[in-house]
């Protein structure tokens, strides 16, 4: 098979389609992040996207793909400095949880946005997509001629990534990513929680203390998601134990 045009991204295919355990632990984090971040929630779509960014930056990091700043055996490097690097040196992140495609903001502008262009590689994540697709618009012409512009942004067709894939399997990374079926709730108050700590903020975190502690629908969809990972392979017995146990901590 011919390369994708990226020996970075050739090599990160290799090793998440190569290593099980790699590959279970990116289909896991994705499942995680779904729960976490429900892009069903506009106030989420951020979160959502941003963390899909960090969680394929540390899979690229696992493939020796993207090394610290300053160099393979650094410590004390500016995590910051890694997601640059990764996106300065690899690719742009689009990330989707939808099952089937639909339209993707490439890039958002104010104004007329005449002097904004679609330049960078980007990496298209989806359940849709089967993984992650690389696409640079650069070479990949085709796919670039689908572009729109519209009043506030760039946009593309996910069936115009999906047919890329489908031509051009050397820029497919195969993986689960977790769907989005629209039925998994979203808890809007587990972030302000995180901040809100009651050392910290002792008085503006009574609403978060004093509130009945449940077992929310959202966990038990998580514990059925954690059964499901596990029934089909992708967890082992006792990451499903420790991944249990840490929910219900």
């Amino acid at each position: 098979m011919a390369g994708s045009g990226s020996p970075e991204f050739d090599k990160f295919k290799k090793h998440i389609e190569s290593n099980a355990l790699v590959r279970r632990e990116l289909e896991f984090a994705f499942a995680k992040l779904l729960v976490a971040a429900n892009p069903s929630d506009r106030g989420a779509r951020f979160l959502f996207g941003g963390a899909a960014e960090w969680i394929l930056t540390a899979a690229a990091w696992s493939a020796g793909v993207l090394v610290a700043p300053a160099g393979h055996n650094a410590n004390g490097f500016d995590l910051v400095d890694l997601l640059t690097k990764a996106r300065t040196e690899l690719w742009s992140v689009k990330a989707s949880a939808a099952a089937k495609p639909a339209d993707i903001k490439l890039v958002n502008f104010q104004g007329s946005g005449e002097n904004r262009d679609w330049l960078e590689p980007t990496l298209f994540v989806a359940p849709h997509l089967q993984g992650g697709v690389l696409v640079d618009p650069k070479h990949a012409s085709d796919v670039y001629a689908k572009m729109k512009r519209g009043g506030d942004s760039l946009t593309i067709r996910g069936k115009a990534i999906m047919d890329y894939r489908d031509v051009h399997p050397e820029n497919h990374v195969i993986f689960d990513v977790a769907v989005n079926t629209g039925d998994i709730p979203y808890d809007s108050s587990a972030f302000p929680t995180s901040i809100l700590d009651p050392a910290t903020f002792p008085n503006l975190s009574k609403p978060f203390t004093e509130a009945k502690p449940t077992r929310d629908a959202s966990t038990s969809a998580e514990i059925d998601r954690l059964a499901d990972q596990r029934d089909r392979g992708l967890l082992t017995n006792e990451q499903y134990q420790k991944a249990i146990a840490h929910l219900l901590d």
